[in-house]
């Protein structure tokens, strides 16, 4: 009888063991491949994750990672700090002169087999790309483009080449994004076309305007999201992020903050949640080194984070594969990129179990540029949920694994499309069905 109970205790210590071991994988953070150099910013490119990184000592500028292995492409000699897909062409911008042996300056576009010029570009650094009313928009250190006076912004468009955005900015455009259909730019400038802008302002086509008084700090980081603009950087009287509902300013909670550099470098909306990641140690009073979630009430930790040393953190996010990656520099094992693999709760699930498959109509539609789509599942069925343009290529892939019965809804930004109809198809075991959505910057 005591050996009995010896086995049984012995087995539930085994089965306890495994089962916390299974908790803590599926709970932190796990490395990607064989990770990559020094790394800055981040895309999904054709279903391929994209990572622009710091050239030389061993760097290429940028790699791809096509879900169990990194190669690299091309090459670029120099450094990627921003890439965006544009009319169906990655575009990477940063510090470089060549890409794949030919003469580039400082941005460049790949179609997934060769690499093209943008028209001259930038006469120095790119730090940021984004896509407003289809035209690239580039910011950065430049104060000309392909021999036109362009301070620090310009747009392109491949009929229209080069224009400038009014007189710009007087000093470095870090950040891009889209909010109300108008263009956000943030960084170290004052100004814009003329006028008081305290680190951000706004574009609406014809003219720069301020938001607010703006934010007394440097701004490296903008997104939009749940009818607000979230800014991140360096702020003291914001704890390095904030919230605009389009009338003020807010703090989100106690903010970020703590270690040598509490710097917040990107943020992503993810459903209802905001992930803001940098080399801050600090969130809401809890250590969390480097990445963090605000909820709309709290922060929260997400593992361990990055925790090692002061100069360790998080430079670029996105959602791959329906998960949350991060890059920025980060010792073994992760090697400067890697996926939590943890549950993300923007993707809201309704326990009320339907009696059949359906996929509604994304709304609102037409949206610009971020809108939902519902889908209803009577049964646990891997799910893939994807976005093709009107040529029928791949344009987003949103959900990809296995979901429990349900009502689902996923968010889909589509800050880095043009104009358009899009369709989006969801396929599982026993279903498969198509609708049509309006994309209208």
């Amino acid at each position: 009888m005591k050996s009995f109970f010896r086995n049984f205790k012995n087995a539930a210590v085994l089965v306890f063991l495994t089962l916390n071991a299974s908790l803590t994988f599926t709970q932190d953070w796990a490395p990607i491949g064989g990770g990559t150099n020094w790394e800055y910013s981040l895309v999904v490119y054709n279903n391929e994750l994209y990572a622009g990184e710091q050239g030389g000592n061993g760097g290429h500028g940028v790699k791809k990672f096509d879900g169990s292995t990194w190669s690299d492409f091309g090459g670029i000699n120099g450094t990627v700090n921003a890439m965006v897909v544009y009319n169906g062409k990655l575009i990477v911008g940063g510090s470089f002169t060549l890409a794949g042996g030919l003469e580039m300056r400082n941005i460049a576009q790949w179609d997934g087999v060769e690499w093209g010029d943008v028209s001259g570009g930038p006469n120095s650094i790119v730090s940021a790309l984004t896509v407003y009313n289809g035209d690239l928009i580039v910011g950065g250190y430049f104060t000309m483009v392909e021999n036109m006076t362009a301070n620090h912004i310009a747009k392109w468009n491949s009929n229209g080449g080069w224009v400038a955005l009014g007189s710009g900015t007087n000093s470095q455009v870090m950040a891009l994004t889209t909010y109300n259909n108008k263009l956000i730019a943030g960084g170290f400038f004052t100004s814009a076309g003329g006028l008081s802008a305290n680190h951000i302002a706004q574009w609406d086509g014809s003219n720069w305007s301020q938001i607010g008084p703006g934010i007394n700090g440097i701004i490296y980081a903008v997104a939009s999201g749940n009818g607000k603009l979230y800014a991140g950087g360096l702020s003291s009287s914001f704890q390095c992020i904030a919230s605009w509902d389009g009338t003020s300013w807010s703090n989100l909670g106690s903010g970020c903050g703590g270690g040598t550099y509490p710097y917040v470098f990107s943020i992503l909306v993810y459903g209802t949640d905001v992930y803001a990641a940098g080399l801050y140690t600090i969130a809401g009073g809890q250590t969390v080194n480097g990445i963090a979630k605000w909820n709309g009430t709290v922060w929260s930790s997400l593992g361990s984070g990055f925790g090692y040393g002061n100069a360790c953190g998080a430079f670029a996010t996105c959602i791959y594969n329906g998960k949350l990656v991060c890059g920025g520099i980060f010792s073994s094992p992760f090697m400067n990129v890697a996926q939590w693999d943890g549950l993300l709760t923007g993707v809201n699930n309704n326990n009320e179990i339907p009696e059949k498959f359906e996929l509604s109509q994304n709304y609102p539609n037409p949206f610009n540029p971020s809108t939902k789509i519902s889908f209803s599942l009577p049964k646990q069925d891997k799910v893939t949920l994807t976005v093709f343009d009107i040529t029928g290529k791949e344009t987003a892939v949103l959900v990809n694994e296995n979901l429990n019965a349900g009502n689902h809804e996923v968010p889909f930004d589509a800050s880095g499309l043009s104009s358009g109809v899009y369709f989006y198809t969801i396929r599982t075991t026993h279903f498969t069905s198509t609708k049509k959505m309006i994309l209208s910057k």
